[in-house]
């Protein structure tokens, strides 16, 4: 049985992330409320690794209406690069203006999910066609809203989201083993030099 389909827009909200004005707007400030999330901490595989901390302030309004929420999807939405991930809310965040925040319904579409399906390579190269701009790539958010997604079951949808959570520790893991055996080899031949 083929799953049922419903443009994005249908199953979820999506809107732009935090525009901040000035020079200084987006520069840490230790007093900060807020983690400001950058294209630098996403991965290319869809994981969001705060690099340094940047923090930044905001007030009540802007935070209210800004802030991430746990399982809100962030796409980057510039560049060559359309990699989605999962916020897991563990800090207060807010996502930068490169980032278009996805809030899916989540009794119709799981967060895991999403982050799978539009970081799949077909759908990366739809989101690259619905991009504009010649210099930087943009893609507006009108074109994600109406992007087509394939909608299982939701228990179809968690083995999905938990079959590539594993295939992404396995990738870690075997990077983290690679680079290792690389490290024991050069000291065994370094060793042996010595001997």
């Amino acid at each position: 049985m083929k799953p049922a389909q419903a443009q994005l827009h249908e199953v979820a909200t999506v809107s732009l992330g935090i525009t901040l004005r000035g020079a200084d707007a987006s520069r840490h400030d230790p007093e900060g409320t807020h983690q400001l999330i950058r294209i630098g901490d996403l991965t290319e595989d869809g994981t969001l690794v705060p690099g340094e901390p940047n923090l930044i302030k905001l007030d009540a309004d802007t935070a209210h209406r800004s802030a991430l929420r746990h399982g809100e999807v962030l796409l980057a939405a510039r560049g060559n690069r359309m990699t989605a991930a999962v916020f897991e809310g563990a800090y207060p965040a807010v996502a930068g203006g490169q980032f278009l925040v996805i809030r899916p319904q989540e009794d119709v579409l799981l967060p895991g999910y999403l982050r799978w399906f539009l970081n799949l390579p077909s759908t990366q190269d739809s989101l690259a066609g619905r991009a504009r701009g010649s210099y930087v790539r943009s893609l507006p958010v009108s074109a994600l809203a109406e992007l087509e997604i394939l909608l299982p079951p939701l228990p179809r949808q968690a083995i999905i989201t938990e079959l590539h959570a594993l295939r992404l520790r396995e990738k870690t893991l075997m990077s983290t083993l690679a680079a290792r055996r690389a490290t024991l080899i050069d000291q065994s031949l370094r060793h042996s030099l010595l001997a």
